[in-house]
């Protein structure tokens, strides 16, 4: 999940620093400039999201 939303975000922004941590009890949290911007822990449905869902809101 992690390595294709990276791969995702790389194609999509090229100049994007993108790290991946191993995370641990269901974590699932993605940043961008110190902004969150999914946190799968956080939502109701505690769900991974689409790739589409975390590009859309890196765009601007």
């Amino acid at each position: 999940m992690a390595a294709s939303l990276a791969a995702a975000i790389t194609k999509a922004h090229p100049k994007a620093k993108v790290e991946t941590k191993p995370g641990g009890r269901g974590d699932f949290l993605v940043k961008a400039d110190g902004l969150v911007v999914w946190d799968k822990r956080k939502r109701d449905d505690d769900r991974f999201p689409a790739d589409r869902e975390v590009l859309a809101q890196l765009k601007g």
